[in-house]
């Protein structure tokens, strides 16, 4: 410290002056100020002197401690093989035995030629790694998340609500790209998830030595080969499971790094392969936490290593089990699986001779088969085709869907007409009757619904509201033939002396009310309180008036299984397009519902909020109030009421629903937003009771109720 230099500066001036007056005689001094020049100079030096010890010391001192404290390289790779780091049982995780995989997959510096990638890989079923090969797509240069959230804000996808995998399934929902942007890089979200938006697939480019005729040219209008997209984005920190893919597949980083380990297809057996689930192709593993002890084979896997960079392809054969991991940060890929036409039909008979699940037989076949196979271009076109994107490539995907045209596939069912036509319709039904439309404006909730994105509105004479519909319907920005409406008429109430002039006249009745040319949809409201031929005789009305157009499709509501039938296969000459029933976890018919998917017939639901229990049989609403409704609601970070709408739709089930509130309207729009697990949905399925059980568990009287 500076004090203790000044305190030994003092004793060292002491010291000298008296050494130098007690030790030098008169006769040895011959120059006064020579002799106090070097007392200066001996002062100084001795000054410094205790800061060079400490320097000197401090120096020593630290080589020292380098070398008993540190123990082991910085990449520990260095120090232990794989198999030696696997079996010490110190790493629990995956991905933290990437480090240790020294063997890289092969890569090359941009991509490869069509006849190459053909020729030394697809054919020899290798990997290999193109660096740069995606550095001029259009979506490795532009999308960003600003961009992104500009372009396809309201696309929707399926989103993982865990980075991590794990040995049971994933909550996945759907969700809108705007609202995942808006939140993944705070949120366990992971995206994965393919699309057929004509916007998405316009920047999505497909390379050249891909782009070919036994992948992407036509055969009757239909796509040759099977080939799948996929688009990734999260935040990164992801674990994927330990699995193969069923076909083959590029991988193109658009941003981030993702680190793959990857192994032989014989090297299966090690990885406990006939202890796989889901198709066979996803391990038991769990990849973020095991005990090693239990998988020793893990670590006499012969792994490669490749380190998939932005602008980077990674060729992935089918049947190369693989781990892949993003380090935290921005991750967005775009992946895509295929096969050759009639090479893949090569492929699939070698599955068919060996059984699945049998993979102790099953794998040297297919080690061997890769070597013996025929050249793909000898059994299938390998002919270049012009460059294009993923749009003008797939035949199913060329059309674009504006928000002022015919409801897009995605997000329809299509319902049989006569004839042999077939006519989409929304996944999604506004209903404007009962307790809805008793307590507001039906014309101001319908118009509203319609330009929130509604397409189809259920409407009835019974309901007291088709004027105020019809207007809406009139008065909303979408063109009429992109609004699909639907009413139904009571059969009881009319004269049963002459019921084809009596429907005939109903028919009439609601076309005036709603001031539309033709109805879409038109249903006997109270079929099963009618005789087989009061039905039979309505039914053939309704034919007549498909005949004239001014309905386009008919079908039954609230009928019974012995009704159905009857008009299906004794009367029908214009298909039954449509049914209309209650439709709730706790109480639905079954033997209808399985008669309609079963032969094409659109069911719709009502009531599947449970609405119309407590609205018609005096109770607590037993859907809403429902433990595990409410469970999974919390889970899912949505409302019961989306948990049951989405049941019915993942069903193949169109629910219709009422609210009268804008809020609910829009957040009911997006339902399928939640996508259900299968082990929630057959947890939803057992909820079916008996009335008397519904009592039972669901017997809290509601009070006022009408």
């Amino acid at each position: 410290s500076s004090g203790i230099n000044a305190e030994y500066g003092e004793f060292l001036n002491y010291y000298t002056n008296y050494y130098y007056k007690s030790n030098l005689s008169m006769a040895d001094v011959k120059d006064e100020k020579k002799a106090n020049r070097r007392s200066r100079v001996l002062r100084s030096v001795s000054f410094f002197m205790p800061a060079l010890l400490g320097l000197i010391i401090y120096y020593l001192n630290s080589l020292y401690l380098d070398t008993i404290i540190v123990e082991e390289p910085s990449t520990p790779s260095q120090q232990l093989s794989y198999r030696e780091a696997c079996l010490s049982g110190k790493y629990s995780s995956l991905k933290d035995l990437h480090p240790f995989v020294t063997e890289y997959i092969e890569e090359v510096q941009g991509a490869l030629t069509k006849d190459r990638f053909i020729d030394d890989y697809l054919w020899r079923g290798k990997p290999v790694m193109m660096r740069g090969a995606a550095k001029d797509w259009p979506a490795h240069k532009r999308w960003t998340d600003e961009y992104l959230q500009d372009k396809f804000y309201d696309m929707t996808f399926y989103v993982d609500l865990r980075k991590h995998h794990s040995t049971d399934h994933a909550v996945r929902t759907k969700m809108k790209l705007g609202k995942f942007l808006s939140n993944y890089k705070k949120k366990d979200w992971y995206l994965d998830s393919m699309t057929t938006d004509a916007r998405f697939l316009d920047e999505t480019h497909v390379p050249q030595y891909l782009n070919i005729s036994g992948i992407f040219e036509t055969k009757d209008g239909t796509q040759s080969a099977p080939f799948f997209h996929n688009f990734y984005l999260s935040g990164g920190d992801t674990n994927s499971p330990l699995h193969y893919d069923g076909y083959d597949n590029l991988l193109t980083s658009l941003d981030g790094t993702k680190e793959w380990i990857i192994a032989e297809p014989e090297d299966v057996l090690k990885l406990q392969i006939d202890e796989w689930i889901d198709h066979a192709n996803l391990s038991p593993l769990n990849v973020t936490n095991f005990n090693v002890s239990n998988h020793l084979g893990l670590c006499d896997v012969r792994w490669r290593r490749a380190i998939v960079t932005a602008g980077d392809t990674l060729f992935i054969p089918t049947r190369w089990p693989h781990h892949v991991y993003s380090p935290p940060s921005r991750n967005m890929a775009i992946g895509m699986w295929f096969y050759l036409d009639d090479y893949m039909d090569l492929i699939k008979g070698f599955d068919d001779d060996v059984h699945l699940r049998n993979h102790t037989a099953k794998v040297p076949l297919w080690v061997e088969h890769v070597k013996t196979r025929p050249h793909p271009c000898n059994v299938t076109s390998c002919k270049a085709l012009p460059p294009g994107n993923l749009r003008t490539l797939l035949p199913d995907h060329k059309e674009t869907y504006s928000r002022d045209s015919d409801v897009p596939p995605a997000h329809s069912s299509l319902m049989e007409l006569a004839g042999d036509r077939k006519v989409r319709i929304p996944t999604i039904c506004y209903g404007t009757g009962l307790p809805a439309a008793s307590i507001t404006n039906p014309y101001l909730n319908t118009k509203a619904a319609l330009n929130m994105g509604y397409k189809l509105i259920d409407t009835a004479q019974h309901y007291g509201n088709e004027r105020e519909v019809g207007a809406a319907v009139r008065d909303c920005k979408w063109i009429r033939k992109s609004v699909i409406v639907m009413t139904k008429f009571e059969l009881a109430l009319l004269k049963v002396d002459d019921v084809t002039a009596e429907v005939t006249n109903s028919i009439e009745l609601s076309l005036n009310n709603l001031g539309l040319d033709y109805i879409d949809i038109l249903l006997i409201h109270d079929t099963a309180e009618n005789s087989l031929e009061t039905v039979s005789a309505a039914w053939r009305a309704m034919e007549a008036a498909v005949s004239s157009g001014k309905v386009r499709a008919i079908g039954l509501s609230n009928t019974d299984i012995e009704t159905l039938r009857h008009i299906f296969y004794n009367v029908a000459t214009v298909p039954v397009s449509t049914v209309q029933n209650l439709y709730a976890p706790i109480e639905f018919d079954k033997e209808v519902v399985a008669f309609c998917a079963a032969r094409g017939i659109i069911f719709m639901g009502f009531g599947v909020t449970g609405a119309v229990h407590a609205l018609w049989k005096n109770m607590a609403n037993p859907v809403t109030e429902s433990p595990l409704i409410k469970k999974l609601a919390e889970l899912y970070h949505t409302s019961p009421h989306i948990i049951a709408f989405n049941w019915a739709a993942q069903n193949n089930v169109v629910p219709i629903i009422r609210s009268t509130s804008l809020g609910h309207m829009r957040d009911n729009l997006d339902y399928a937003d939640v996508y259900l697990t299968p082990a929630h949905m057959q947890q939803i399925n057992q909820m079916v009771l008996s009335e008397e059980e519904i009592r039972d568990v669901y017997g809290e009287i509601v009070q006022g109720a009408e």
